[in-house]
C-alpha cells in the first residue's frame, strides 16, 4: 500500500513539474491497472520475504532453553528461490494482463489527492500502538 502511495506521489510531482514548465503531461496522466497490481503484489511479496528472513525466536522460546545460544536466522536457498519464482510469475502475469486491463487517465492534481488520502490512510494502519 505504501508503494502505491509513493507511485501516485511521484506521478503527481513529475506531472506537476512538467505541467509547470509547459511540457506535455500526457505520459504522466496514464495509470495502467496492471502496473498497480504488479507494484502492490511485489511489495507484499517483498515484505513477506523480509519478515520471514528476519523471523527470530521469541523470548519465551529462548527462556525455555537457557543453556542454548540464540541462533541467527538462516537463509534458505529454497525460500529465496520460491520468492524469485513468485516475483517472476507476478511480473509475467502483470505484463500479460497489460493489454487486457484498462488504462486510466488521471491529472497530476488527482494523483496528488490520491497520494494524500493514501498517506492519511497509512497512519491508522501502520502507526498504531502495540498492545501488551
Amino acid at each position: 500500500m505504501d508503494c502505491l502511495v509513493h507511485v501516485f506521489l511521484t506521478q503527481a510531482m513529475i506531472g506537476g513539474f512538467v505541467s509547470f514548465t509547459g511540457g506535455d503531461i500526457t505520459p504522466f496522466e496514464k495509470v495502467n491497472l496492471s502496473t498497480l497490481i504488479i507494484i502492490a503484489a511485489g511489495a507484499i511479496l517483498l515484505v513477506e520475504a523480509l519478515m520471514n528472513f528476519m523471523d527470530r525466536p521469541r523470548e519465551e522460546e529462548e527462556l525455555q532453553s537457557p543453556g542454548q545460544v540464540p541462533t541467527k536466522p538462516q537463509m534458505s536457498f529454497k525460500s529465496i528461490l520460491i520468492y524469485v519464482v513468485l516475483v517472476v510469475a507476478i511480473l509475467v502475469s502483470g505484463l500479460a494482463l497489460r493489454s487486457i486491463l484498462p488504462v486510466f487517465r488521471i491529472s497530476p492534481w488527482v494523483h496528488l489527492i490520491v497520494a494524500a488520502v493514501g498517506f492519511i490512510g497509512l497512519k491508522p494502519i501502520f502507526l498504531r500502538k502495540k498492545r501488551s
